[in-house]
């Protein structure tokens, strides 16, 4: 645990998919169907291609993007998390790389507040420090004292070169980049005694 608890941070970047609601976007069905390598970044990859091809590639993700949003849940203990964070006087985030559409309507589908809410349309996208580093100053927040939460290795990377406090979620095998992490939790619960804060019911 941080020695301190909550008083060192001001803020917590929330990422989204697998961190505050469920994974269901299938990476290897999107990558087939636009023609992505494995382990690819698919954004990155439909950047890559040709104008015509790549606006084609973006509407067929933004499809996927907003279908997972229609049918996704929280995952547990995500709304009370969130709402620890606020009421303990912490400014709250998300930043993902989905697009705006499938975001706004997770955040309208559960009534989530934050702060300040980012897709990829907002500017340079994880694992880039540049939407940490833009959202820190956005909140008036030095980056050593934001507190970024995600589930994969792009959210660690882009935390860690923002100098922010890098916290992965793992929630099943710990995978092999978990030690590049500042901590490493196993459930979005464990977050707010992570911080040296009270988790309400």
């Amino acid at each position: 645990m941080p020695k301190g608890g909550w008083m060192d941070y001001d803020g917590v970047i929330f990422d989204m998919d697998g961190t505050i609601v469920e994974p269901l976007l299938d990476f290897a069905l999107i990558r087939s169907e636009l023609g992505i390598a494995p382990r690819q970044g698919i954004l990155e990859a439909i950047q890559a291609m040709p104008t015509g091809i790549r606006e084609g590639a973006e509407r067929r993700l933004l499809e996927h993007e907003l279908s997972a949003a229609r049918r996704v849940r929280l995952l547990p203990g995500a709304r009370r998390t969130i709402r620890a964070v606020r009421m303990a006087g912490l400014k709250a985030a998300l930043l993902t790389r989905n697009a705006r559409a499938p975001m706004e309507m997770v955040i309208d589908r559960f009534g989530l507040e934050f702060d300040l809410a980012w897709s990829r349309e907002d500017g340079p996208i994880k694992p880039e420090p540049h939407g940490v580093l833009r959202a820190c100053q956005a909140l008036a927040i030095a980056p050593h004292r934001m507190v970024c939460v995600g589930d994969f290795h792009y959210d660690i990377l882009a935390a860690n070169a923002a100098g922010a406090v890098s916290v992965l979620l793992s929630r099943g095998e710990r995978p092999p980049y978990a030690d590049q992490a500042r901590y490493v939790i196993g459930e979005l619960t464990q977050l707010p005694a992570l911080l040296g804060m009270e988790n309400p019911k």
